[in-house]
């Protein structure tokens, strides 16, 4: 898993390694009061956490051992089949709404969130689709208009489940991909002009949705949080610099919604306080660091634009929950990366990481095999 001249890879793994440490003793502390008060069993989270991890896991470990390569070459077929699976669940009966959002499919006793899977298959084939001029080039209208296409596809059905959060994040992380391959910035300019009126349209004839948006407007002008702002704030506030201890929470006691999903940052900073929230941050901030110099490391467009879109779909999620949590956003359900309770979206992350680990070595090989004179050919002696 790890090349030589592996210092990014192994500041990635040991990040990556931090986070789901804490995310696993985090889901326990924040977990065990509801688990205990509904299945009689203060585990019962717990243990379907740590089964997602080490799966997770493996599949992290699978997917740093095959070339990224294969990845990119079946991702026109993955995606297509996201893409169906997204409008299946638009109309499909056995789909059942929760809080008004039809984001979630069974499969026998599998219940998983597709857009999680389709967002990485839309990384995959861009990565694929930009690169495949090898070089980073000024793109013509015509190529603007595919591609948008192609995000449209994801982006649509996400956004009319509804899940406004995710389609917005989705949309975001493309459209910079974009901008890496070359883009012309006049064109996502006159995008953004002309989607914009379109999407707060849209959010505000959505119910439960426009209701989140007054009410962040109305907390930005100061007439008082919504209450799971309010509660959030409070679990920040009552850690300090130090926090209560692990397992000392109080919000979690049916105070703070989603103590172990979505709004787990909150715990981190009441139960480890100031010093939690920020060893969290320098941790995302390292792994992104270290993703980025994985970018810096390989010489293939495609690969370089794969783990951009990588490293930004675990930079972005993390920024969008944390700002959530401190209001700097309106409530979205967007989970944090490696340390909320799930399985898709922490699934996807670690197959993330596997990757990034395989364009780390084999941008190493090439390295190694690059020739040092004008008729070398072989490695370089001691190699």
């Amino acid at each position: 898993m790890l090349g030589k001249d592996s210092k990014a890879d192994s500041t990635l793994i040991l990040a990556v390694a931090l986070l789901l440490v804490m995310g696993v003793v985090l889901v326990y502390s924040a977990s065990s009061f509801k688990a205990q008060e509904s299945f009689g069993d203060g585990h019962y989270f717990l243990k379907n956490h740590l089964y997602r991890v080490i799966l997770g896991i493996l599949l992290m470990v699978i997917a740093s051992q095959v070339n990224y390569r294969v990845w990119l070459n079946i991702s026109p077929f993955v995606l297509g089949i996201c893409c169906l699976i997204l409008v299946y669940m638009l109309f499909a009966d056995s789909v059942t709404a929760v809080r008004g959002s039809r984001r979630w499919l069974t499969v026998g006793f599998l219940t998983f969130q597709p857009s999680d899977f389709a967002r990485a298959a839309l990384i995959l084939f861009l990565s694929l689709s930009l690169g495949a001029s090898k070089r980073i080039a000024a793109k013509s209208l015509q190529s603007f208009l595919f591609h948008l296409g192609i995000i449209s596809c994801v982006v649509l059905p996400i956004a009319l489940q509804p899940d406004i959060g995710s389609a917005l994040l989705t949309a975001f992380l493309a459209l910079v991909l974009l901008f890496v391959a070359g883009e012309r910035l006049r064109h996502l300019v006159m995008l953004a002009m002309t989607t914009a009126p379109l999407v707060l349209l849209y959010i505000l004839r959505e119910g439960y949705q426009r209701v989140r948006v007054m009410k962040y407007l109305s907390a930005l002008r100061g007439d008082g949080l919504e209450w799971q702002a309010k509660q959030a704030f409070i679990a920040l506030g009552h850690g300090g610099l130090f926090g209560v201890g692990l397992g000392g929470s109080r919000q979690k006691l049916h105070f703070l919604p989603d103590p172990f999903t979505d709004f787990i940052f909150g715990i981190v900073g009441e139960e480890l306080g100031l010093i939690g929230t920020t060893a969290v941050i320098v941790l995302f901030m390292i792994l992104i660091w270290s993703g980025f110099r994985i970018v810096r490391q390989c010489d293939e467009l495609a690969g370089k634009i794969l783990a951009i879109g990588l490293v930004l779909n675990i930079g972005i999620y993390a920024a969008a929950n944390m700002a959530v949590v401190v209001s700097l956003l309106p409530t979205t359900g967007i989970p944090m990366p490696f340390l909320s309770y799930g399985g898709s979206a922490l699934l996807v992350n670690l197959f993330g990481v596997g990757v990034l680990l395989n364009i780390a070595d084999q941008s190493h090989r090439a390295h190694e095999l690059r020739p040092v004179g004008r008729y070398a050919h072989r490695r370089k002696p001691g190699r």
